[in-house]
C-alpha cells in the first residue's frame, strides 16, 4: 500500500515516520482562512476534505494519479487539521 501524507506540518511527518511508515508528502496549498465553520469539530473536517480535494487536483494535473491508477496499487490519503481554543470561542 502506498500512503500519500497531505500535510506541510512537521510534527504530522514525524509521527508516521516514527510509527515505520514510508510516505509521499503532498501539500494542499490552501487558504485556510476562507473555510469557516461555527463548530471546532465542523471546521478541522472542513480543512481536511478541503485539503483531501486541492491534493486530489494536483494529483490530476500533474499525472500522479495516472500513475497510481495505472499501477493499481492501493494508495491511500491522509489529511488531517487541528484548532486549538483557549478561553474564546472561534
Amino acid at each position: 500500500m502506498q500512503l500519500i501524507l497531505g500535510s506541510s506540518s512537521a510534527s504530522r511527518r514525524q509521527i508516521l515516520a516514527e510509527m515505520g511508515y514510508q510516505f509521499k508528502l503532498l501539500s494542499a496549498d490552501i487558504d485556510e482562512k476562507e473555510i469557516r465553520k461555527e463548530k471546532p469539530e465542523e471546521l478541522v473536517v472542513a480543512l481536511a476534505h478541503a485539503k483531501a480535494d486541492a491534493i486530489l487536483d494536483k494529483m490530476r494535473n500533474n499525472g500522479m494519479m495516472k500513475e497510481i491508477v495505472d499501477s493499481q496499487e492501493t494508495t491511500l490519503l491522509i489529511t488531517a487539521d487541528q484548532v486549538c481554543i483557549l478561553q474564546h470561542p472561534l
